[in-house]
């Protein structure tokens, strides 16, 4: 099946199916919050260097310092901490309530401030009034929204949130350059903290243009005993092509690619100034 059939299979399923698939991507990023930042080697550092390279970038894109922002993908706040440290007024959404509340958290350890509030990539202007200069949504956030359908809806909520000639900011997975082994097993660097060995392995499942991802969170004591969590949920494996085209679509202008900015492609877009 072509990608294109596929995503017109997601996309006649119910509302009530889009529902489910939410929950799941909810239930998934509830679970992993306490233990997002082991994905990491070293989730401090990635949080310094992210925040670095992305405000290199919104300068360049004419946001500077004091804009607002939006980080509609904000996780546990890896891009929203940097981009705060680095003077800018950062509003967080996300779809899951624990990963928010330790974003909040996190924030206030660090003495910072940020409006944070739930909700997901398609549905910003309900909890982000004003419109910002600049929108992102990085680590490939915007693959679990499984059709083209559903991730268009999130472009133009996006593009509703911006002030003319702001800038949409999403890091992705480069699909297309990837070998679909099934199943793809990845570790993650295993950490030690007071005795216990805490270890994530992916274990990646194709089924065409979509794959599921189990996520394996083991924790070894100190007297010997282990437990592990398995996480569940979905991408879409789209391409960086297709998503400029969704973004073009949606109303952007001046779509393009960067790489080397961050560990996975970049993808740019600008609301016209009216």
């Amino acid at each position: 099946m072509t990608a294109r059939a596929r995503c017109r299979r997601w996309c006649r399923a119910s509302l009530s199916f889009y529902h489910l698939l939410d929950r799941m991507v909810r239930t998934f990023y509830d679970r992993l919050a306490p233990f997002y930042h082991l994905l990491y080697s070293d989730w401090e550092r990635s949080i310094g260097r992210q925040g670095a390279a992305l405000s290199m970038l919104l300068r360049e894109l004419g946001v500077l310092p004091g804009a607002s922002v939006i980080d509609a993908a904000c996780g546990i706040g890896t891009q929203a901490i940097g981009l705060a440290e680095r003077g800018y007024r950062v509003r967080g959404s996300d779809i899951s309530t624990v990963a928010v509340a330790r974003a909040e958290s996190e924030m206030a350890r660090r003495g910072l401030a940020a409006d944070f509030a739930v909700t997901d990539l398609r549905e910003l202007a309900a909890v982000h009034a004003e419109p910002v200069s600049a929108v992102l949504a990085c680590d490939n956030a915007v693959p679990h929204l499984l059709c083209d359908k559903q991730i268009l809806a999130a472009f133009r909520s996006c593009f509703d949130r911006l002030l003319p000639g702001g800038a949409l900011i999403i890091s992705v997975r480069d699909y297309a350059g990837m070998v679909r082994r099934s199943p793809d097993v990845q570790a993650h660097a295993m950490h030690i903290d007071a005795g216990r060995r805490l270890l994530a392995v992916q274990a990646w499942e194709w089924d065409g243009d979509q794959y599921d991802v189990r996520l394996y969170l083991t924790e070894e004591h100190a007297d010997g005993r282990c437990e592990t969590q398995l996480l569940r949920s979905r991408f879409y494996a789209i391409s960086v092509g297709r998503l400029l085209q969704l973004m073009r679509e949606a109303g952007f202008v001046e779509t393009e690619r960067r790489d080397g900015v961050l560990f996975q492609p970049v993808l740019v877009g600008i609301r016209p100034s009216e």
